[in-house]
């Protein structure tokens, strides 16, 4: 490069000189460097003309012959414009296979921008939602999807979980939704054919709704022989005397294992839900501690920090079972002389329920499968405790139901703290005045 333009700089040079010096000889100086310059300057103005034309209606063709300094600028920008076709068919190409893999796939494939307008989708998506090019193209996916469920998911970006619904476009069919954010926060939505693991999942739930509510009525009657034998239990020898107390405490426990399994049927299928009003905090929470006093020990000690004046919107009977479950594991799983916290927090964001108890806390790999259904962290725990292992199960259901969440913090000898956050739309509070109560037994 360097060689070029020192060749063009010396070449102009040397005709400036050569024309000073025939000017000079014809007495006529000034004119011929005028002359000169402006042939130069035609010159360029030619090489120019010639550039933008071949700029303007290149395509493939090969660049202008031109020599010097043009001739490298001609040659650069033809490099330049064959590795950018070069790069150009790289990237069709890579775009096609994207594409045709994509158009491949059982599941729906939908991009859309931060908006949520339809950019691009592949051949699953339309078959599921019945979408068409190019008349949805630019439309906003919820004005396609109309559904509620999806309404709230993708307007308040409740991405953490995946979303099952009912596909507009084929009857029978559930589809399960999986949203990620990427770039300028636009959406990439995958969509998968569930339909078989749902009727599974509700197999399952009618099986265990139908097993429980038939195991009930046999329940009920072998609880009753047992009680008659307890009351003449002291006619009967000792061995069989224990045998009697054993078979109460587990008919017992079966009673409400079978009740526990029933209500988180009713929770899942959503059948004869309670209308949902308003309910102070306060009242719900008075009610579950005149039945857990009853559990609890003379160290134990019970603080409530709730406001009189909170509200909550909601199922009672929901609420009163996810509440009094926590505050219940809570007891039972805090030793004699530990401390239970039960709070109330309110905002114009959310509103908190948390119960803190100093237990022996939970490893936090743990935590996450806390919510499934009898699981236990201790094999050993739930016939010490008399607890069915559905109680956080119930919870996390109720808590569904009311578009709250539940959060666990727990560390392995410092206790655990159990909150429920309900969105502002179902929390009120009217004023700011606060009660604390200690309970001690």
């Amino acid at each position: 490069m360097k060689t070029i333009w020192r060749n063009t700089i010396l070449s102009w040079l040397t005709g400036f000189i050569a024309c000073s010096v025939i000017g000079y000889i014809l007495g006529h100086f000034l004119a011929v460097l005028l002359l000169y310059t402006l042939g130069t300057l035609y010159w360029q103005l030619y090489q120019l003309y010639q550039f933008h034309n071949w700029l303007r209606h290149s395509g493939r063709a090969a660049p202008p012959e031109s020599s010097g300094i043009w001739g490298e600028v001609f040659d650069a920008v033809y490099r330049l414009q064959k590795k950018q076709r070069k790069s150009k068919r790289r990237m069709r190409q890579a775009l096609t296979r994207i594409e045709s893999s994509t158009s491949a796939l059982k599941e729906g494939v939908i991009m859309a921008d931060n908006q949520g307008n339809l950019e691009w989708w592949n051949n699953s998506a339309a078959h599921f939602l019945g979408l068409m090019r190019p008349v949805d193209r630019g439309q906003v996916i919820t004005n396609i999807v109309r559904s509620p469920e999806f309404f709230r998911y993708f307007t308040q970006k409740r991405f953490g979980e995946p979303l099952v619904i009912k596909s507009p476009a084929k009857d029978g069919v559930y589809l399960e939704v999986q949203t990620t954010l990427y770039d300028k926060n636009d959406h990439l939505i995958f969509v998968r054919d569930v339909t078989r693991l749902h009727l599974l999942e509700q197999m399952r739930k009618d099986f265990v709704a139908n097993a429980s509510h038939e195991l009930k009525t046999p329940l009920t009657v072998i609880k009753g022989y047992v009680e008659t034998l307890d009351m003449f239990k002291d006619n009967l020898p000792k061995s069989m005397q224990k045998g009697i107390v054993n078979m109460a405490e587990q008919s017992v426990r079966m009673e409400q294992l079978i009740e526990d399994l029933l209500l988180l049927s009713r929770l899942e299928s959503d059948d004869k839900r309670e209308e949902n009003q308003w309910y102070r905090v306060s009242d719900i929470v008075e009610a579950i501690l005149k039945t857990t006093t009853a559990i609890m020990t003379d160290q134990h000690k019970l603080v409530t920090q709730i406001s009189e004046d909170a509200r909550i919107y909601g199922s009672y009977k929901e609420l009163y079972s996810a509440f009094s479950n926590l505050i219940v594991n809570a007891v039972k799983y805090s030793p004699d002389g530990g401390e239970i916290n039960i709070k109330w927090e309110s905002s114009e964001l959310n509103g908190i329920f948390s119960v803190k108890d100093q237990g022996l806390g939970i490893d936090p790999r743990h935590i996450p499968r806390l919510t499934e259904r009898f699981f236990r962290v201790d094999k050993g725990r739930g016939s010490k405790t008399g607890g069915t292992g559905l109680g956080l199960a119930i919870v996390k259901h109720v808590l569904l139901h009311h578009e709250a969440k539940l959060q666990i913090r727990s560390l392995p000898g410092t206790g655990s703290t159990f909150s429920c956050h309900f969105p502002a739309s179902r929390v009120r509070k009217d004023t700011v005045t606060q009660t604390t109560s200690t309970l001690s037994e």
